[in-house]
């Protein structure tokens, strides 16, 4: 975490900036939250994004500032469901439980935010795999064409929220070459997330004691109807409101940012 506010101060200043100020993204989107509110109340916030989950409980509307009592979160989020969902769906149309290939060079592939992975999967020779898997795997090598899986994955995933199946083409490995998702096998990929978000819910349920007013859902994944319920079900006792999930966090920082401009 020091390194990363190291790296966004030097940004900052190598930008213009004379000053900058660093925010929790569940206080920035308890902010937005705060904003919109005319009555003074209780709310948890749950930002639900690619690579974070961060919940807040604050007090927030009316006349007064807002106020973040306690903040808890975990370094998992969306790109977790994405890894799982290509393991699982995608990841066997290049060998994955077929071939003698290990099955970390599957996970250097699929996890395209890491760019030491993605170069080590670069590296590795698949001219002895049988084909169609080594062809295929050489293919995937090819720049650019992680991405272009990451992405065929990331919009299954989208797309399962609200279908029970999504079929890809993945003409850029191999002519014809397509694959078909069922929900099922969505749930399966969402599952171990799902139930560390859980945990974490009940644990924030716990150490605050009562239900809030609001459970207040932001963030990209808070898209999804199955994580939306499990906020619901973890405060049955709250008024659910779902904020902007792409920008929820940016305009509780430009409040904020005014806020202190005043």
């Amino acid at each position: 975490n020091e390194q990363a506010l190291s790296i966004l101060r030097e940004a900052a200043a190598a930008a213009g900036f004379d000053a900058v100020e660093f925010l929790e993204e569940p206080a920035a989107a308890a902010m937005a939250h705060h904003a919109a509110s005319h009555q003074r109340h209780d709310v948890v916030v749950v930002d639900i994004g690619g690579g974070t989950t961060d919940i807040a409980h604050a007090s927030v509307g009316g006349d007064q500032a807002p106020q973040v009592h306690r903040a808890w979160g975990v370094a998992r989020g969306g790109t977790d469901i994405d890894l799982a969902l290509s393991l699982s769906s995608y990841m066997p149309l290049f060998g994955r439980g077929i071939t003698r290939v290990p099955n970390h060079h599957y996970v250097e592939a699929a996890m395209v935010q890491d760019m030491p992975r993605q170069r080590d999967f670069r590296t590795h020779k698949y001219d002895e795999v049988p084909a169609p898997y080594g062809p295929r795997l050489e293919a995937l090598q090819e720049t650019g064409n992680t991405a272009r899986l990451y992405r065929e994955v990331e919009a299954c995933k989208i797309a399962l929220s609200s279908q029970n199946l999504h079929a890809n083409a993945l003409a850029f490995i191999e002519p014809g070459l397509e694959v078909s998702t069922d929900a099922a096998l969505l749930d399966q990929a969402a599952g171990t997330y799902l139930r560390e978000l859980n945990s974490l819910l009940a644990q924030v349920r716990a150490d605050i004691g009562h239900d809030p007013a609001v459970v207040f859902v932001t963030g990209g994944m808070s898209r999804a109807p199955y994580l939306r319920a499990a906020a619901a079900a973890a405060f049955p006792g709250a008024q659910l409101v779902t904020g902007d999930p792409s920008f929820g966090v940016v305009n509780g920082l430009a409040y904020h940012a005014a806020a202190g401009a005043d």
